[in-house]
Parts: C-alpha cells; sequence; structure tokens
C-alpha cells in the first residue's frame, strides 16, 4: 500500500499542485492544500470506486479542499506569489530580453487569472493549463459536458478581454 501510495503521489503531485497553485496563487498555501489533497487520497483511497478515472478523482478532491481551505480561511485570494518565476529553470543559454518577456508574459497571464470571475477561472486553468479533456472537467466540476464546453468559451473570452486590457 505504502509504495502504490508513492508512485501515485510521485505521479501527481506536480500537476496537482500547479492546479491549486493557479487557483489560490500562493505557493505557501498551494503546498498546504496540497498536502491536504494527498493526506486526504491517503485515508481515503479505499472508498474510491472507480466510477471515473482515479485522475478525475483525485482532481475533484484537490478542488473541494482548495474551496474548503478558502471557505475556512476566508480571505480574498489575490496576492501573486513570485517564487514560481524564482523557480524557473534558468538556462545559461537564454538571452536576457527573451527571458524578460516570458517573465513577463507570465506575469500577464497570471494577473490575469486573478482578475478573472471563480466562476470561470477553474475552467480555464482545468483546459488551458492541466490539458484535461472536457468529460474529465466535467467528471471533477459535477457539470455536464455541454455545460463546460459553454463555461470553457466564456472564459477564454473573459481571459481574452482582461488580457488584452493588461496588456495596453
Amino acid at each position: 500500500m505504502e509504495k502504490d501510495f508513492t508512485l501515485l503521489y510521485q505521479k501527481y503531485k506536480e500537476p496537482i499542485f500547479s492546479y491549486i497553485y493557479y487557483l489560490s496563487t500562493n505557493h505557501t498555501e498551494a503546498e498546504e492544500i496540497c498536502q491536504d489533497v494527498f493526506l486526504k487520497v491517503y485515508l481515503n483511497i479505499d472508498k474510491f470506486e472507480g466510477r471515473s478515472s482515479f485522475k478525475t478523482w483525485i482532481y475533484r478532491i484537490a478542488k473541494n479542499t482548495f474551496l474548503e481551505f478558502k471557505r475556512k480561511s476566508k480571505r480574498e485570494v489575490l496576492t501573486c506569489d513570485t517564487n514560481l518565476l524564482e523557480r524557473e529553470n534558468h538556462d545559461a543559454t537564454v538571452v536576457p530580453e527573451s527571458y524578460l518577456l516570458h517573465r513577463e508574459k507570465h506575469r500577464l497571464i497570471q494577473e490575469t487569472l486573478n482578475r478573472m470571475s471563480e466562476k470561470y477561472k477553474s475552467f480555464i486553468i482545468l483546459r488551458e493549463l492541466q490539458n484535461l479533456s472536457y468529460q474529465e472537467i466535467s467528471e471533477i466540476t459535477d457539470v455536464k459536458v455541454n455545460t463546460v464546453k459553454v463555461n470553457i468559451y466564456r472564459a477564454r473570452s473573459e481571459f481574452q478581454k482582461i488580457y488584452k486590457e493588461l496588456e495596453g
């Protein structure tokens, strides 16, 4: 059991952390929530019924754990943690100009996500940043596939509008 859980943890830790980080925009908070997610997975793995894939099951736990954390803390999630930029791999062959352009683009994307409505933010993160299928997103969010498609369309529109405003 321990070995199996270790393998699951290694497989899902990065994508789950990334998902939570984009929702919270706070590195420390995302780490804490991610730990809670894997604790819940460990304690409840025997309750996994296989009605959905394990991947969507763990994402759903992550989404619910994040929402639970947000409700408990009763704080607005507005701060942008710059640790992600600091953790980026620094390739010696990258010229400073391209690094700065990449960094600025990342900042614009993060700021755009911060300004998006909570309703659509999760959908765009799951689809565009986590590359999940419509079906997987449907299972995670407990929303019908057609509704997922509509929400992703609206999320993309909102994202583009905010991004263009920030770009100037």
